[in-house]
Formats: C-alpha cells, structure tokens, sequence
C-alpha cells in the first residue's frame, strides 16, 4: 500500500508542505481522476477538522478522513484540492488508475488499511 497527498500543515508527519505541491497541474483525464478519489472506500475517519490552505480560501474543507482503491491511500482533503486547483498527484497514481477501476467494495481489505496507517504514524 502507499499513501499519498498528505499536507504538513495538517500536523501530517512525513508530508510535503502544501505550498511544495505544484498547482493548475494538466490533466486529460481530470473528470475520470476525480470520479476515482471521489469513489475509494472511506476506511478512517478523524475529528481533526481542516480549512484551505488555498490563498483568499476560507472553506472548511471537513474532518479528515482517509480512502483507498486496495492499494493506494488517500486522505479526503485531496480530493479539494484537486478539484480546485489540479494540485498534483503521483504519476504511478494517476497511471495505475486510469488503467484499472476500483474492485468491488467487498474486494478491498480495510483492515490492512487501517493497518498500514496505524504503522505509518502519520498523524
């Protein structure tokens, strides 16, 4: 399993600071990516609450919660982030999804991501 799009600001050990992250990335395919994050399986949720970090952004973007396809793991606030400025993503992320759809709910190990987060300590 890997992680990805954790942001230092929100207290997440080993991430890359937001401002690091390029952004008004291009994307052919944006919808399908974003249709992706959007439909992983919300294994973990937290009760920090997090707001933009975008400049002049004031939303609370929610509590932090955490998805995955089986293999990749992302936290929800990336999925903002994405969508509104095309923050960029792994480039074995975005090729392993447009080459696969997500596998049957009842396919995807949760406990081996909740797992692998707890041994991450990224939080």
């Amino acid at each position: 399993m890997e992680i990805i799009g954790l942001i230092k600001e929100y207290n997440q050990k080993n991430a890359k600071s937001y401002f690091d992250y390029q952004k008004n990335c291009l994307y052919d395919h944006k919808v399908q990516i974003l249709n992706y994050l959007q439909s992983g399986i919300c294994f973990a949720v937290t009760m920090k609450v997090v707001q933009s970090l975008i400049p002049n952004d004031k939303n609370i973007i929610g509590g932090i919660s955490y998805y995955t396809d089986g293999y990749w793991i992302w936290p929800n606030y990336i999925l903002y982030y994405f969508e509104k400025e095309s923050i960029e993503l792994p480039k074995d992320f975005i090729t392993s999804i447009l080459q696969k759809k997500l596998p049957p709910q009842n396919k995807i190990d949760t406990a081996e991501a909740v797992n692998f987060l707890k041994e991450s300590d990224i939080t």
